[in-house]
């Protein structure tokens, strides 16, 4: 009998503030959850914790999912809040600094997107823009589309013979809901994707002992539409497996 992978996506909170209903609730994007079981994984959502916890819930999965949400607190890379700054949440960027850096000593492989992407960044020494419409000079590109999140609406260039080109080819458009993005690359990480504006699209670990896929873009939204962008969730489960059979 097949065993399927399980999959740690990192959650996030969502307060409800009705008259009937003011419960902080733990959740994650379904599209995820539709991503990792069509790609024949078992989804389970990790709730924001103190950091200490983070040993004991990486222990259990086989993977770690980094999910979008708010923005990463400047603070964690040295510098003051922008006038841009959108809203943070220190306590989900503390937890999922620390199950990083559980998920490279446990040797787990780890799928990033957007504000993922960037906390992985940050985790491991990089920067980024607050704002990249104030911050970034060379901006030509609309990072922040107004229409449907099924609709891709600019191109990336990907490196050739990148982990992200075996499935999406060395160009791709994509959709696009970010205002902040990758400034200094973490030593940890090769580029592999840019706009064509510059900004860094996805990245990959330079190591072989670390399984690393970061992109900037939300493919789970394009997951219904394309079988293309399905591709990134059925890599990462197949990292997944590969993980498991080596540490066998």
């Amino acid at each position: 009998m097949q065993t399927y992978p399980l999959i740690g996506i990192a959650g996030n909170h969502r307060q409800d503030n009705t008259e009937e209903d003011r419960y902080i609730l733990s959740y994650a994007p379904n599209g995820f959850v539709r991503g990792l079981e069509k790609a024949k994984a078992i989804p389970v959502i990790i709730p924001i914790r103190t950091p200490e916890f983070a040993k004991e819930f990486i222990s259990r999965v086989d993977g770690l999912l980094l999910a979008g949400g708010q923005d990463v607190s400047p603070l964690l890379y040295g510098e003051e809040p922008h006038l841009n700054l959108a809203r943070t949440y220190p306590a989900r960027d503390a937890f999922e600094i620390e199950l990083i850096k559980e998920a490279y000593r446990q040797h787990k492989p780890i799928f990033a997107v957007c504000r993922g992407l960037q906390i992985l960044n940050v985790a491991l020494g990089g920067t980024l823009y607050q704002d990249i419409e104030s911050q970034y000079d060379n901006i030509s590109v609309k990072h922040t589309q107004k229409t449907m999140p099924s609709q891709p609406t600019h191109t990336i260039q990907i490196a050739s013979g990148s982990e992200l080109s075996r499935v999406l080819g060395t160009t791709t458009p994509v959709n696009s809901y970010h205002h902040q993005a990758v400034k200094q690359l973490a030593s940890d990480f090769v580029p592999v994707a840019w706009s064509t504006d510059g900004l860094i699209e996805a990245f990959e670990s330079k190591s072989e002992d670390q399984s690393v896929v970061a992109v900037q873009w939300h493919p789970e939204l394009l997951i219904e539409d394309s079988n293309v962008m399905q591709g990134l969730f059925d890599n990462f489960v197949e990292r997944v497996n590969r993980s498991k059979q080596n540490a066998k």
